[in-house]
């Protein structure tokens, strides 16, 4: 009972050590929203004027705007994100077996 017991209390460790980290790798920023890219990614201006592209948004994440809507094109957005690994496909629709690291939003809010 007591192997039981310490294992129980190591995943919740675990989980809970997996879940800060998550959340410290957490980065936001402001930004003007310039609209959606021609593959479809979201496309911001910082202050400075460098643009800004996020691959896409977490699929959990449920606001009360979206970035679909075009009337939010060169409004202020507090964007939250992270980086993550997505697969790549080849022009056949196939997964390359590769991956690459892009911004992925997790929340936002306007400003």
């Amino acid at each position: 009972m007591k192997k039981i017991t310490l294992l129980t209390v190591f995943i919740i460790t675990s989980l809970f050590s997996m879940s800060s980290n998550a959340q410290s790798n957490e980065k936001s920023l402001t930004a003007i929203y310039k609209g959606m890219t021609v593959s479809d990614n979201f496309k911001f201006e910082d202050s400075k004027g460098n643009p800004i592209v996020f691959h896409d948004e977490d699929q959990s994440f449920k606001g009360s705007i979206t970035l679909w809507d075009e009337g939010l094109i060169g409004k202020r957005i507090k964007v939250s994100y992270k980086w993550v690994d997505v697969h790549l496909f080849n022009d056949q629709g196939l997964a390359t077996g590769e991956t690459m690291k892009v911004k992925r939003i997790f929340n936002y809010s306007l400003l």
